[in-house]
């Protein structure tokens, strides 16, 4: 949150309590300001020897024989968790106990024999990037004479691997399935068979219908119906469109998963409807038409007429530009910034192309007159006067330690003037060498002129 850290760094120099901050990330730009009133101390995950002397000791004061390299065994199946290393023991003692045997001993070649009893599950040791490369690459690792135990197995950890993080997996998948098959597109391009590019083409059609149903699912389940019993669908759908991308024995993604580009298409996208809204805004005393028609009509319209009077080959027309501006209602910020963002060709020429020199003319002019946009950015609030005066407000409320000190200082000086010649004296010695003959001299001084006072 914006000024969250300086509200937690006040709390950590005020509070009398130990504050416990915990982060992941402890290279984060937002932690430096942190560190420097904390005592940093990190940890990391144990190594699986650790574990295993420590599982070993736990066994011996339970009375049971844990031999080292089975306590090894244990802590890198269960992904070096000790609560699960614990209970793994737990329930290796309880089993033989039940079972009639005395002996509990644990070795490593009974932790073999029975290790698919207590793995902790694999999938829960997966990270979203990892699963994504799982769902994409379909059938990967499967042989065409896999029975039906093992084909059904593999489909289950796909569809358990939608399930990892099954907010993010859905534009995971959508960002990276169609990579899969950019190999084996090519190798039938060169080979020139034309039944395989067309068995391609079906399976790549196949995988983006699937990606669309997909769609629709997860529209039903995020919007206002709020179905969240089509969950399930939607990871059927995704391990469908991998297993078309990957074809019968599976595909290969070269390289790591990207991450899902849609979030960051969909926030520039609400940036510029705001910047849209903004205009709307501006230039609603002068059009009627709603957002479409003012950025398929009026913005570019506008945007080339006025980019032609800036750039003319005589002079800029400086006049009729800001003329035209104060018709419709806009400032310097939506010329110069805010309409170059509608601007569909990315060669084209912009205004933030104009030198230094036309844009210095332009602000000198445009700020010797009054405009009809300056009432409107007052309106919204977000005038200078006003960003003024709220930075002044905050510096007010960051400096009121210094205001306090000034008081404080104040205060010692008034009862400096009311200290004796001796206090005063006795101050002046505690103090280092620099002071010199000119701070002693003036001490004597200060100190009689007191003492004159009490006399008085």
């Amino acid at each position: 949150d914006r000024s969250g850290m300086a509200e937690l760094i006040k709390m950590i120099k005020s509070s009398k309590v130990p504050i416990i901050c915990i982060c992941n990330d402890r290279q984060s730009q937002k932690i430096r300001s942190l560190v420097p009133y904390c005592l940093d101390l990190r940890y990391r995950r144990p190594v699986k020897s650790m574990i295993a002397r420590r599982a070993v000791e736990i066994g011996q004061m339970e009375g049971m024989r844990v031999e080292t390299n089975a306590a090894e065994a244990i802590a890198e199946s269960c992904g070096n968790d000790i609560r699960q290393v614990v209970n793994c023991l737990q329930m290796w003692s309880n089993k033989k106990r039940v079972g009639g045997t005395s002996s509990v001993d644990m070795t490593y070649k009974a932790v073999r024999e029975n290790q698919s009893f207590i793995n902790k599950d694999e999938i829960l040791r997966v990270s979203m990037f990892d699963a994504t490369r799982v769902i994409v690459e379909g059938c990967r690792g499967l042989s065409a004479n896999a029975d039906a135990k093992t084909r059904n197995a593999s489909l289950y950890k796909r569809t358990d691997s939608y399930f990892v993080d099954y907010s993010l997996m859905g534009l995971n998948v959508h960002q990276n399935y169609l990579k899969v098959m950019t190999p084996q597109f090519s190798e039938t391009k060169r080979n020139a068979d034309m039944d395989a590019e067309l068995g391609c083409l079906d399976r790549m059609y196949d995988a983006t219908a699937s990606m669309s149903d997909f769609a629709i699912a997860e529209n039903k389940i995020r919007g206002g119906d709020q179905l969240w019993e089509l969950l399930p669908l939607c990871a059927a759908l995704t391990v469908k469109a991998g297993h078309h991308v990957g074809g019968e024995n599976g595909g290969f993604l070269s390289g790591y998963p990207e991450f899902a580009a849609w979030l960051g298409k969909n926030s520039s996208r609400g940036r510029k409807v705001r910047l849209l809204q903004e205009l709307s805004h501006h230039m609603n005393y002068k059009i009627s038409s709603g957002t479409v028609d003012l950025r398929l009509g009026y913005v570019p319209a506008l945007r080339q007429h006025l980019l032609s009077l800036m750039m003319n080959k005589d002079r800029a027309r400086t006049s009729e530009v800001i003329q035209l501006m104060d018709e419709y209602g806009l400032d310097r910020d939506d010329l110069f910034e805010n309409i170059d963002e509608f601007n569909l060709d990315p060669k084209g020429m912009k205004f933030a192309d104009l030198d230094s020199k036309a844009k210095a003319a332009f602000t000198r002019e445009y700020n010797k007159g009054v405009h009809k946009s300056q009432a409107l950015v007052a309106e919204q609030g977000v005038g200078k006067t006003r960003k003024k005066a709220a930075s002044d407000t905050v510096k007010e409320v960051e400096d009121l330690d210094a205001v306090d000190d000034d008081k404080a200082s104040a205060e010692d000086e008034e009862d400096e003037e009311e200290m004796d010649a001796e206090a005063i004296q006795a101050l002046f010695q505690k103090k280092k060498k620099g002071g010199g003959k000119t701070t002693a001299a003036a001490g004597k001084k200060k100190a009689a002129t007191t003492k004159g006072r009490k006399k008085k």
